[in-house]
C-alpha cells in the first residue's frame, strides 16, 4: 500500500508545479469614456452683431398734397428744431389758391342770384301769379346755391393752410435717418417725405438665437464695441424682446437701451454685443451626460489622480438645444462623463478622455 501513495504523490508533484508557475489573471483595464470640462456657458463670450438705431423715430409729411420744390437734407445730417427739411412749389400752391379764390366769388354770385330769383317768385305767389311748385322749384336752387358757396369756402380755407403749410421743417433736434422723396414728385397730405431720429436716443438691436434669448433674465446687461479693433467698451440693458421668432434662421430679435454711449456710437454704426456675466456661471451639459440615481438627476465626475467616477446629485434647468442647465451640484472645471454613463459603477476606474 506505501509503495502506491509514493507514486501518486510523484504524480501530482509535477501538476502542483506547474500551478504555482502559472501567470495571475490580467487586472481589467480602466474603461474608456468621452467627457468634457465644465466651463461658464459659452454663449456668454459670444458676441451677436448688430446695428444702432434711433430709439425715437418719427416719420414726417406735409400736411397738405402738392409738387415737391426742394429737399435741402439728406440721410445723416443734423438738424436743430425749426429747420427746413423739404418744401412743395410754391407757385402751384398760389395758383391753388387764386383758383379757390375765384371759385368762392362765382359760387357767391351764384348764391346771391338764387336768393334774388327766390324773392321775386315769393312775392310772385303771394299775389297768386305764381304757382306752388315754381316757389319751390326757386327755394331748392337757392338753397344748393348757398350749400355750393360755402363748399366752396371751405376749399378756400383748405388752399389758404396749404399756402401756409408748403414747408416741412423739424419739429426738434435730430439726425435724418431717410429721405424718400426727390424734387418734383407729387405727394398727397400725410405721405412719407423724411425720417427723423432723436439723436441721444439710441439703441442696439441684435439678433440672437431662440434658445439664447430663451435663457435671458429681464433687464440683461450687454457689453458693446463698434468693432472687432475697438478696445473701447459701453454698456447697454435689455429692453424688448421681440415676441415673433424668424422660423428659417431660429433666431429672435432683441432691441438693447444704451446706457450713456460715447458721442462716436452713431446712429447707423455696426456693433457687436456680448452677453455681459452677471452672478454665477451659467454652466450646461449635454442630455446625455444626465443619468438617473437613487436621488433623482446625477452626473459621473471624474477624480484625479485615480481617475475614479463618482456620481454627483444635480438640479436641472432649462434645455438649450441638446444641452441642459445645471443650477447645482457641479463647479467650472469639473470633468464630467458624457457617454456611456449608464454602465458606469460608483468607483469605477476610467481611462484618459477619448477626442
Amino acid at each position: 500500500m506505501k509503495p502506491v501513495i509514493v507514486a501518486m504523490a510523484f504524480v501530482l508533484l509535477p501538476l502542483t508545479a506547474l500551478a504555482e508557475d502559472a501567470p495571475a489573471p490580467a487586472a481589467a483595464l480602466p474603461r474608456p469614456v468621452i467627457s468634457e470640462i465644465v466651463t461658464a456657458d459659452p454663449a456668454r463670450a459670444r458676441s451677436f452683431p448688430g446695428v444702432l438705431v434711433g430709439e425715437n423715430v418719427a416719420t414726417l409729411g406735409f400736411l397738405t398734397g402738392g409738387r415737391i420744390a426742394s429737399v435741402p437734407v439728406a440721410a445723416g445730417d443734423l438738424v436743430t428744431k425749426g429747420a427746413t427739411l423739404a418744401t412743395l412749389d410754391e407757385v402751384t400752391l398760389e395758383q391753388d389758391l387764386a383758383t379757390a379764390r375765384a371759385a368762392l366769388d362765382a359760387a357767391e354770385a351764384r348764391a346771391t342770384l338764387a336768393q334774388q330769383q327766390f324773392e321775386r317768385v315769393q312775392t310772385l305767389s303771394e299775389r297768386g301769379v305764381a304757382s306752388n311748385a315754381v316757389l319751390d322749384d326757386a327755394r331748392a336752387n337757392r338753397d344748393a346755391m348757398v350749400a355750393g358757396a360755402e363748399n366752396t369756402r371751405a376749399s378756400l380755407t383748405r388752399a389758404e393752410d396749404a399756402a401756409q403749410y408748403g414747408t416741412l421743417t423739424a419739429p426738434r433736434d435730430g439726425i435724418v435717418l431717410s429721405v424718400m422723396v426727390e424734387p418734383g414728385a407729387t405727394v398727397s397730405a400725410g405721405s412719407s417725405v423724411v425720417k427723423l431720429a432723436d439723436p441721444k436716443g439710441r439703441e442696439a438691436v441684435i439678433d440672437v438665437p431662440d434658445a439664447f434669448a430663451a435663457l435671458l433674465p429681464p433687464n440683461a446687461a450687454f457689453n458693446l464695441r463698434r468693432h472687432s479693433n475697438d478696445t473701447a467698451t459701453t454698456t447697454a440693458r435689455l429692453s424688448v424682446t421681440e415676441p415673433m421668432t424668424d422660423t428659417s434662421l431660429g433666431t429672435r430679435r432683441l432691441r438693447l437701451t444704451l446706457d450713456d454711449p460715447p458721442e462716436d456710437y452713431r446712429i447707423g454704426s455696426l456693433i457687436e454685443a456680448s452677453y455681459a456675466e452677471i452672478g454665477a456661471p451659467l454652466m450646461t451639459l449635454p442630455r446625455v451626460a444626465i443619468t438617473e440615481g437613487q436621488n433623482g438627476p446625477g452626473v459621473w465626475r471624474v477624480e484625479a489622480p485615480e481617475r475614479r467616477v463618482h456620481l454627483l446629485s444635480v438640479t436641472l434647468g432649462a434645455e438649450i438645444g441638446d444641452r441642459v442647465i445645471i443650477r447645482e451640484g457641479i463647479a467650472v472645471g469639473d470633468e464630467i462623463v458624457t457617454r456611456g454613463v449608464h454602465i458606469l459603477t460608483e468607483n469605477q476606474n476610467v481611462g484618459a478622455p477619448l477626442q
